[in-house]
């Protein structure tokens, strides 16, 4: 991250000048991993908190979605969804499962390295201690790397907009959608009980969909008006 030059006044009410620096911000590959699967997986927080390294099949490129973590008088409590549609097999991209597999290697070691420390559990995203993450916690981390890269533009064009987490999921049904995919698959990947659901929710993107479908008709057959 570009910093700017400026001044700064220490407690002695000194000041001196700092020249621009570039800082390095690092990014744990368990978030990159988090927020990759609920971009490209459109998954609830609570779905990915829960999910665990046997819910991933990488023969097939596959997660299974079966239960969701919540907090219940500040302790985590994960149970199946309250829906069946939320219990799904969602298809990963393959560079993002390749992801998943380094991180997982990287978590072994981790857990090698921290010995009796580790409290034996099977979870993807966890304390630094093996625990459940908590899901507030890539909340936070979300909102620093937005603030960080803000900080780190000068146009107000590249600056990013300050989403809740759950954008990416939002993201993730629109990009779908304005790319033609049928509804019923968008339902089924974000583990809606029925496709009005998703209709309701995105009737906006659905009608700018409908618009470019109509827009190619015409252009298939170059209709003029005389």
């Amino acid at each position: 991250m570009q910093k700017k030059a400026h001044d700064r006044i220490v407690d002695t009410g000194k000041e001196y000048h700092v020249d621009a620096y570039s800082e390095h911000k690092d990014i744990q590959t368990q978030f990159k991993v988090f927020f990759n699967l609920a971009l490209f997986c459109g998954l609830r927080r609570g779905e990915l908190v829960a999910l665990e390294w046997s819910d991933f099949d990488f023969d097939q490129n596959t997660v299974s979605i079966s239960k969701s973590t919540s907090i219940i008088d500040g302790q985590l409590f994960t149970k199946p969804p309250k829906t069946e549609s939320s219990n799904r097999l969602i298809s990963v991209p393959a560079s993002i499962m390749a992801q998943v597999k380094l991180y997982r290697e990287e978590q072994l070691e981790y857990r090698m390295n921290i010995g009796s420390a580790w409290e034996d559990g099977n979870h993807l995203f966890t304390q630094w201690n093996g625990r459940q993450m908590y899901p507030s916690t890539p909340y936070g981390m979300f909102k620093k790397i937005i603030r960080w890269h803000n900080e780190s533009v000068t146009k107000e064009e590249y600056k990013l907009p300050e989403i809740p987490l759950h954008g990416l999921r939002h993201t993730s049904a629109t990009l779908l959608i304005s790319q033609n995919v049928d509804i019923r698959t968008v339902s089924g990947r974000l583990g809606h009980a029925q496709t009005s659901t998703t209709t309701d929710i995105y009737s906006h993107f659905l009608q700018k969909a409908d618009e470019a479908a109509s827009n190619t008709l015409e252009n298939l057959f170059h209709i003029k008006v005389k």
